[in-house]
Formats: C-alpha cells, structure tokens, sequence
C-alpha cells in the first residue's frame, strides 16, 4: 500500500509539473508577441493622441448607446495621454511574464494586467486588430483562470484544453472558410493578396503573377494544411512535429512577407497545449 502511494503521488506530481511547465511556456511565447507590441505602440504613440489615426474622441462615437457617466470614466484611461499608462502597463505585464523565477500569484497579476488592457485597447478601437489579438487574449484570460485553481487538475486540464481546442478550430475553420471561395479554390488570392501595399510583398507577387498552377498549388497547400491541422491530436509523434512545424514555418512566412508578425506569437503559444492533449504525448484527451 506504501508503494501504491508513492506511486500515485509520483505519478500526481508528474502531471503537476506537466501542467505548470505547458501554462508557463504558453504564457511566455503569448507575452513576446504582446510585449514587441507594446513597445511599437509606445513608438508610435502619436496615432494614439487626439489627432491621429487611433484618436479616442474619434473611436468613442461607437459606443452611442454608452451613458454619459461610462464615457467619462472611460475618458480617464482611454483617452490620451492616459491611454499611454495602459500601454505601459501591458509592457510591463509582459516583461513579468518572461523574467525568470517568477510565482504562480506574481504571473496571475501580469496576466491580469495582460488581460485587463487587451480589452481596454479593443475598447477604444477595434482598427487594426486581427486574430493574433483575439488569441492573445484568450490565451491570458484561461491561463488567469487556471490560476485560481491550483489544486484541482482536472480544471487545470479543462482550461488547457479550451486553449488546444481554440487554436485547432481557428486553423480548421480558416482552412474551410478559404475552400468556399473560388478566388482561393482557382490560386488568384495569392498574388491578389501579395500585391496590396498592406499585406503585400513585390518579390512574390512577382513570382505567382505569371505562374497560375503555382499560384493554385500554393493555395491549396495553406487550406488543406489549415483544414487538417486538427489530426495532429491523433497522429503518430512524428507526423504530429511535422504538422507543428509546418504551422511555425507558416508563421514566420507570414511575419516576412505579409507584416503578421505577432500572428506567429499567439498561435504558436497554443501548440504546448495542443501537444499536451495529442496522441503522442500519452496524456488523455
């Protein structure tokens, strides 16, 4: 009986530190992305004042169904310059989350700081933001709440696994999404897309635009990758490095050629969590 126990508390620390090992490095790799923000905003805090493209006196004319009491306390925080505390504080949420040594209570505020200004700043503007932003957050909010449960596994597992299950349905569904359309299914997407100034790269543009089976076999390739990436839950462990590989390499084309730096940050965060749940890792799913 002695041993059965050692057993069972060996086995019980294990997953302990199974769990705190994939929070941490989903935490880490979020907080990359979300701290390079921060410092570009910071650098451009221009846009953010009354006369730039991100001027809060502008954005708040959505918000028409708001009291005016709510307006004014949102003045306080969101309007500038004070909008620049919410920006600093993110950054400092950020650099809490990647310095080493750092307690489950002191990671749960810079989640917090992390998830409270993430919302902040989609409530002053929603321009400019994209999935990356969406996952960041949702990657902060769980991670929060996973904190308020240190001894239960199975909610710690829970939350693990809504973040594995977010970032297999954002690749599936995207995937799916692009199949519906022709101008995807027939390859004209890709240099339509490589040759705008925002997301758009001369040098590919000028390789897909004369080479139309090219231009729909590279298609093809970013919908089915994007559709089947969900398998890599239950295929081998080799087959599974390749589907996250494949995801990373997606990614980092994306930061070079499109400008989605931060897309490769939030997305690639919730690999540990997806690797925790797939095949491969003998946890269960």
């Amino acid at each position: 009986m002695k041993l059965r126990g050692k057993v069972l508390a060996t086995k019980r620390r294990r997953y302990v530190d199974d769990l705190d090992r994939t929070f941490g490095r989903i935490e880490r790799l979020t907080a990359v992305g979300s701290t390079i923000g921060a410092l570009e905003q910071l650098a451009t805090h221009k846009t953010l004042d009354d006369k730039g493209l991100l001027s809060w006196p502008v954005n708040r004319t959505r918000l028409v169904g708001a009291h005016k009491f709510h307006i004014k306390q949102l003045d306080k925080v969101l309007a500038y310059p004070g909008v620049i505390g919410l920006v600093q504080t993110r950054l400092l949420s950020g650099a809490g989350l990647l310095a080493p040594g750092g307690t489950r209570r002191s990671r749960a505020a810079c989640l917090a700081g992390l998830a409270g200004t993430g919302a902040a700043m989609n409530v002053r503007s929603n321009y400019g933001l994209d999935g990356s932003d969406q996952l960041a957050f949702i990657n902060y909010a769980v991670a929060l709440l996973e904190k308020l449960f240190p001894d239960d596994r199975k909610a710690r597992e829970f939350a693990l696994s809504f973040i594995a299950a977010q970032s297999c349905l954002s690749y599936f569904t995207s995937g799916v999404v692009k199949m519906t359309s022709p101008v995807w299914r027939n390859g004209a997407a890709m240099p339509g897309i490589f040759r705008t100034r925002t997301y758009g790269d001369k040098f590919l543009f000028g390789l897909l635009r004369d080479r139309e089976t090219f231009a729909k076999l590279m298609a093809w390739g970013v919908m089915v990758a994007e559709a089947t990436f969900p398998l890599v839950l239950v295929v081998p462990k080799p087959v599974a490095r390749l589907f996250f590989l494949s995801g990373m390499a997606f990614h980092v084309g994306n930061a070079k050629f499109m400008g989605l730096n931060r897309f490769f940050w939030s997305f690639v965060a919730t690999y540990p969590a997806v690797e925790y749940f797939a095949r491969s890792s003998g946890k269960r799913a």
